[in-house]
């Protein structure tokens, strides 16, 4: 039997619930993740308490560890934190990021911009994903970056099932070209102020889209 460790249990699990191998609401079992991964309970016990400090389950007293669902107001949550973080993020990497990786950057931009995000879908989550990356990497705070990794993650997974506002891509598209303006110019404070406009506009996005429910009552 494969011996899989704390880490990899939290792993494995966290990618089948982004997976929907585990869906919103289920039911986890410890006995069954632990036959599944091969894997004694106690790997397991930790993985799932983490997932719980991490946002992704919730254990309900007497009934058991259920998949989290995310409502309107856990979304309007997770965007809070990110305004604060992230825009702290875009204006630290606005001083310290250098003239290749902004041109690295630029480049990827022009090139999606020539062809349409809205119409380039996978592109555009490609350049997403690089561009915030290179935000939390240059800013340089490994516990920030550690956060942040983990809220964008539930956003995407909040994206899975709920279809984007039509124009949304292509404004979320803009909104990010600002912030790489304002970094190209140096300007931290125009940085922090644009990523912060972009996240709310983000949250205000899946908000809407969102049942109103309490996810920390409603996981069966």
């Amino acid at each position: 039997m494969t011996q899989v460790g704390f880490t990899d249990a939290y792993r494995k699990i966290k990618e089948g619930i982004l997976e929907v191998r585990y869906e919103p609401g289920q039911k986890l079992s410890e006995a069954k993740l632990a036959a599944d991964l091969g894997v004694g309970r106690s790997p397991v016990r930790g993985a799932l308490a983490r997932l719980e400090r991490d946002g992704w389950v919730r254990v309900l007293p007497q009934q058991g560890t259920f998949v989290r669902k995310f409502s309107a107001a856990d979304v309007a949550a997770m965007s809070e934190l990110r305004l604060l973080l992230e825009g702290h993020a875009a204006s630290v990497a606005a001083q310290k990021v250098t003239v290749d990786e902004l041109a690295q950057v630029r480049s990827r931009f022009e090139a999606l911009k020539g062809k349409g995000a809205e119409n380039n879908f996978d592109e555009f989550l490609a350049l997403d994903d690089m561009f915030h990356g290179l935000v939390y990497r240059v800013a340089g705070n490994p516990l920030i970056t550690e956060i942040l990794n983990n809220l964008r993650d539930q956003i995407r997974w909040v994206r899975a099932f709920n279809a984007a506002k039509p124009g949304r891509v292509d404004a979320s598209f803009a909104e990010m070209e600002r912030v790489l303006s304002a970094m190209e110019r140096r300007d931290g404070e125009a940085a922090a102020q644009a990523m912060r406009l972009h996240i709310g506009n983000i949250a205000g996005s899946y908000e809407e889209l969102l049942p109103t429910t309490n996810s920390n009552t409603d996981a069966s």
